[in-house]
């Protein structure tokens, strides 16, 4: 008799998808000032005027991204009026793709990708949007992806001047970001500032409390009653916290359920927390290196390469600032202003301790394992 895999009879499980990073949840709860602004910026679409851009600013997994799909999400329930387009600016690189999202969601079929000039794609759009008067609303979530080889410039600049060549139809531009030191104003051409000129959305951390009432909402939808006990919650939210991420701690209450569930039982214990974790630690990491600009993930290469040079010994603030300017050009300035960001972003620890000659001088600790953090920074030149 041949052997099923994939056949389980016991499950813990009654929705998986609530984990999901993409999942709009049925409570959203500590963003309701943020949804409150995001939908006053919206509002003047809903009488056919152009609405306010916006720029959501705010470290990964603080809800950025789902505010958005929530608002667009009521948008596409109660109005047609508004055209809602939402871009992941790390799959769609290119103008052409920018245009070809918004191309889809309103013919319901992407253009040609061979021998359609991007302009081409442009003009039907704005055609069909000045016939059917609808407004056009475009998020462009992790725009200062697209900095790179002008594309942000471009995009901006031909989606909301489009009432120029095509009177009457409406346009604005949602546009978040997760690298807190990107500075618009000052990265995008002067003429395009000028027509953007997004009011600013902050997104915090959130704290320990919210983050155990969020998975808490969650979980009830997920498992049945005492599937994940209350210390072991306790647990994942720790352990969510050294993060700071809220993703890791929706991929580590999944992952734990997994190993529990393969192990046939009925609730997750620690055992089942501690492997998962081996896995979850790392949503963080990745999701960071995306906000990073080439010569942040440069400085966290050579730190990562220098931990593993020397295990045994300590990093201190003096040695890596002597070892990295044989590596790259960096002020005194530039390089503690990125060590600090990079404390914040819990990607290292930071510990200060007294030198016997006056003054302080710092001990630099990765929180990876310093493999991880080479392969995630990718190619260095």
């Amino acid at each position: 008799m041949s052997q099923h895999f994939f056949i389980r009879e016991h499950t813990i499980f009654r929705d998986c998808d609530v984990f999901e990073f993409d999942h709009i949840p049925e409570q959203f709860n500590y963003r309701d000032a943020q949804i409150r602004d995001l939908a006053f910026a919206l509002e003047p679409a809903l009488r056919g005027s152009r609405p306010t851009n916006t720029l959501l600013r705010g470290l990964p997994g603080t809800g950025k991204t789902t505010a958005v799909k929530r608002i667009f999400a009521e948008i596409e329930e109660t109005t047609k009026r508004i055209l809602p387009v939402y871009v992941n600016c790390h799959n769609d690189k290119t103008l052409f793709a920018v245009y070809s999202k918004i191309y889809l969601e309103l013919f319901g079929l992407v253009p040609p990708s061979i021998g359609t000039p991007a302009r081409q794609v442009l003009h039907k759009i704005a055609k069909t949007l000045a016939e059917q008067k609808v407004v056009l609303v475009v998020c462009l979530d992790d725009a200062n992806v697209l900095l790179l080889e002008n594309v942000l410039n471009q995009a901006i600049n031909t989606i909301l001047r489009i009432n120029n060549d095509y009177p009457g139809t409406r346009a604005g531009i949602i546009a978040t970001t997760s690298n807190m030191d990107v500075d618009f104003s000052r990265e995008l051409d002067s003429s395009v500032i000028s027509v953007f000129q997004p009011t600013e959305i902050y997104f915090p951390p959130y704290n320990q409390d919210e983050i155990r009432s969020i998975l808490q909402d969650r979980i009830r939808q997920a498992f049945y009653p005492g599937t994940i006990p209350d210390e072991i919650l306790d647990d994942i939210v720790d352990k969510t916290m050294t993060c700071g991420d809220l993703r890791v701690g929706l991929d580590l209450v999944r992952r734990a359920a997994l190993n529990a569930e393969c192990d046939g039982e009925n609730s997750v214990g620690t055992k089942h927390v501690e492997s998962a974790f081996e896995f979850s630690k790392y949503v963080h990491l990745g999701a960071t290196m995306k906000t990073l600009s080439s010569d942040e993930r440069k400085l966290l290469h050579h730190i990562a390469h220098l931990s593993l040079e020397d295990s045994d010994s300590a990093i201190t603030s003096r040695i890596l600032y002597e070892s990295v300017q044989k590596k790259m050009r960096i002020s005194y300035s530039t390089f503690h202003q990125r060590l600090k960001k990079f404390d914040e972003m819990r990607l290292i620890n930071i510990n200060h301790k007294a030198r016997s000659m006056g003054g302080q001088t710092k001990k630099i600790v990765l929180r990876y394992d310093p493999v991880k953090v080479k392969e995630g920074c990718g190619e260095i030149h």
